[in-house]
């Protein structure tokens, strides 16, 4: 029912041509141009390690754009995962600034008026603790996802917390770490394929899998890490299950109804709006913080130790940033620019809302 691909900010790169970084080819222009994939849906994995403070301060806009437009013009399903298993050490996304960066290329996505777009959030599947550091807020996700490779249960955090949220999940990455050329078919149903379908068959929640099919010992990047050949093609006993489980009918295909079916002209309709009722009734005059501009960025300094929350919403009441990630100095999105702002920053033990009738912006 679908193909997944990955691209990079600030580069774009794979998007509109083909590049290879040492995991193989990388072209989502081709999948679109190529009539097989006509009745199919994409998945993108966006890359933004060491860009976040780019991104929250506007300097990639244009390339956010680019993105959008190229979604746009895909004309189909295409599900978006926002720096992908955000809470790995490899990749090293600071709480606050992740959150920061995600909303602010879902702002953009908004004000290009993307509308075949489904934001994941997607975990490294490791259990961490406290994972809501990370999350940018329900009207920002529209899947939680996670990453499935080393068999067990992983993921359970991640799919307790989707529950919690009423979040529909996707396995966005999953490949066993076994050689399937030369790899016992029982054993390798026993010790991964079993457990990845046993996980699905026992969450309601779980409704989507990407599986990643490829010989991952012919790549430069992957070569002696242990990956193997996951290619399921390579085992026939393997592939003989793999299709009696995915050839069921729960499972969709590749069809001229999946557009319909997946209903992705509504996905952004159904996101939750965070609307927040009384604040205007609920403004103080002071507040534990101050607002100033460096080199044209925005920037709010704590002026009494740390703030331990910090959310900045609309006059409407509409949620523009969030991070409980405690704080002295808060690098602020370009979402804000230009723009009447309510700040809710708790402080110790007390919660302060400040209203700025006059809008943060570059003059």
């Amino acid at each position: 029912a679908g193909v997944t691909t990955y691209t990079d900010i600030p580069d774009l790169g794979g998007l509109t041509s083909r590049v290879n970084y040492g995991a193989g080819d990388i072209n989502a222009q081709a999948y679109v141009e190529d009539e097989t994939f006509d009745n199919s849906a994409i998945v993108i994995g966006l890359y933004m390690v060491g860009n976040t403070n780019g991104i929250i301060g506007g300097f990639r806009n244009n390339i956010i754009r680019q993105l959008g437009q190229w979604i746009k013009d895909a004309d189909r399903p295409v599900f978006l995962r926002i720096g992908y298993e955000f809470d790995g050490p490899w990749n090293s996304y600071a709480p606050a600034d992740y959150i920061a960066a995600y909303q602010q290329i879902v702002h953009i996505m908004d004000e290009e008026e993307v509308t075949n777009i489904a934001y994941v959030w997607q975990s490294a599947g490791i259990n961490t603790s406290n994972i809501s550091r990370w999350y940018p807020g329900d009207e920002y996700v529209n899947w939680v996802g996670y990453s499935f490779f080393d068999g067990g249960n992983p993921g359970q955090s991640i799919r307790n917390f989707a529950e919690e949220h009423n979040k529909p999940i996707m396995i966005a990455e999953a490949t066993p770490r076994m050689d399937l050329k030369t790899v016992n078919a029982d054993a390798a149903i026993r010790g991964w394929f079993s457990p990845l379908f046993t996980q699905i068959d026992g969450n309601d929640n779980i409704k989507a899998l990407s599986y990643i099919n490829v010989d991952w010992d012919s790549q430069t990047m992957w070569q002696g890490q242990g990956w193997g050949d996951s290619r399921v093609e390579v085992n026939e006993g393997v592939q003989e299950y793999w299709l009696n489980r995915t050839n069921q009918d729960e499972w969709l295909k590749a069809s001229p109804t999946l557009f319909e079916d997946l209903k992705y002209s509504l996905w952004r309709d159904s996101l939750i709006e965070n609307k927040v009722t009384g604040i205007e009734d609920f403004i103080e005059e002071s507040a534990p913080y101050k607002l100033t501009m460096e080199l044209g960025q925005p920037i709010l300094q704590a002026v009494n130790g740390s703030l331990d929350q910090l959310e900045i919403y609309s006059p409407e009441g509409k949620r523009l940033y969030f991070t409980n990630e405690p704080r002295t100095r808060y690098l602020l999105p370009e979402v804000i620019r230009n723009r009447p702002i309510i700040i809710r920053a708790l402080h110790g033990n007390a919660v302060h809302v400040h209203k700025h009738l006059i809008s943060v912006s570059n003059e």
